[in-house]
């Protein structure tokens, strides 16, 4: 039982070094956060303005091809002076004419704007790229670093894990299965000590019967508060120093 105990304590040890290391992972660098955001607003921003270009300049490319139509019609209408016979079609027709005139140049005035319109927002993207284009260049340079770290994290984990498994594999079957169990459904872990009748699991106090029981270590205890299995810790951690009980 004690070197089932004592594998456990050594397994319990890897383990929250392999998660620590598998925290160390899952949170992103700061550098890599920001740039990545930063990325994600200046697409977003270059998209919303490439869409309006879009947008403006089939607009103006409609009013060129009404401008276009509306020139037309005025040189027919011109044409068609020469024709009259008649004083007052005559002023009709040139009263038609500067009605004409005036919508041409009021579409004139708008493909004007539009262009004036799309110019500046082009200029807005090209801004909006070139800030992009360093940005990428310090996501790139922080997604680099955390990869390597990310590889020398996995090999490190992979050296635990050929150790777990080695310590694990001398570990009886039942009280290793307990272990799992527990240290999945408890933080990762699944053994504690427990000294001066606390468990350091929990951090509550174990019975005064139980705390008896468990210095004599001759079978397996679990806390009774987190379910823990627990062991003495003065018999296992020789090594450290221990205030005497009653202080």
């Amino acid at each position: 039982m004690q070197e089932d105990i004592a594998r456990l304590i050594e397994l319990q040890k890897i383990d929250l070094e392999i998660l620590k290391l598998e925290r160390s992972i899952a949170e992103i660098p700061q550098e890599l956060k920001k740039a990545k955001k930063e990325s994600e607003i200046l697409k977003e921003k270059i998209n919303i303005l490439e869409k309006t270009i879009e947008e403006k300049d089939k607009q103006k490319n409609l009013f060129e091809e009404e401008l276009k139509e509306e020139q037309k019609r005025l040189k027919q209408t011109q044409a068609r002076l020469t024709q009259i016979r008649g004083s007052r079609d005559y002023q009709i027709l040139l009263r038609e004419i500067e009605e004409m005139k005036k919508t041409i140049r009021l579409k004139e005035d708008e493909i004007l704007k539009l262009m004036e319109e799309i110019e500046k927002l082009e200029k807005e993207r090209d801004n909006l790229k070139a800030q992009l284009e360093k940005v990428q260049e310090v996501l790139d340079e922080e997604t680099k670093k955390f990869e390597k770290f990310c590889e020398e994290i996995n090999a490190e984990k992979e050296k635990l894990l050929k150790k777990r498994s080695e310590i694990a594999g001398k570990i009886s079957g039942g009280i290793l299965k307990k272990y799992e169990v527990i240290r999945q459904k408890k933080g990762g872990i699944g053994i504690a000590a427990v000294e001066n009748g606390v468990c350091e699991g929990c951090f509550m106090s174990v019975p005064p019967q139980l705390y008896n029981e468990l210095q004599k270590d001759n079978r397996f205890y679990e806390c009774p508060h987190c379910k823990r299995i627990i062991y003495y810790k003065r018999i296992y951690h020789k090594e450290e120093e221990f205030l005497p009980e009653n202080s």
